[in-house]
């Protein structure tokens, strides 16, 4: 008889348990669609570009330890960010952003915007240079004389042709 209150509160104590366990899965699921599936794909971009710039030898020699350190830090990001998604919501909301991301014109619309030969990449890319050299300029004008420059505008980007339609 002893042995049934205890079996009783372990059962109680493995209930949040696996419920923290079934949280943690549905936030490295969100994680893994998301940021780090955007992440490997920035990263791969970037080491071509790199690796592009060396001899075939060179690059053969650096990949494989670019390729790990990759993994090594992109699992870290996705092991902490599971965990504070885990803590802040709970299994029916997780349950509903996994649903988000499944969507087919969700996947679409991220399809979009991670194409960088899309006009949105380029509306973005011309937006963040326009904001960036905003704070340049702002950020060496108080380096100068301490006063900031009167505002002459950002001249707005040339525009570029629209894709043409197959």
């Amino acid at each position: 008889m002893r042995a049934l209150p205890l079996l009783a509160l372990g059962l109680a104590l493995a209930g949040p348990a696996r419920a923290d366990d079934d949280r943690l899965a549905l936030a490295r699921d969100i994680v893994s669609k998301t940021v780090a599936r955007n992440l490997t794909q920035a990263f791969k971009q970037a080491e071509e570009k790199t690796l592009a710039s060396m001899s075939a030898e060179q690059s053969a020699k650096l990949r494989p330890e670019l390729e790990k350190t990759f993994a090594q830090e992109r699992d870290t990001l996705v092991d902490g960010l599971s965990k504070e998604y885990a803590q802040k919501f709970d299994a029916a909301e997780l349950k509903r952003l996994v649903s988000i991301y499944d969507d087919p014109v969700y996947q679409k619309f991220q399809a979009l915007n991670a194409d960088p030969t899309s006009m949105v990449t380029t509306i973005t890319k011309d937006a963040v240079t326009k904001m960036m050299n905003l704070l340049s300029l702002a950020a060496l004008s108080q380096q100068g004389n301490g006063q900031t420059p009167p505002s002459q505008g950002v001249p707005a980007p040339t525009p570029a042709p629209a894709p043409a339609k197959p």
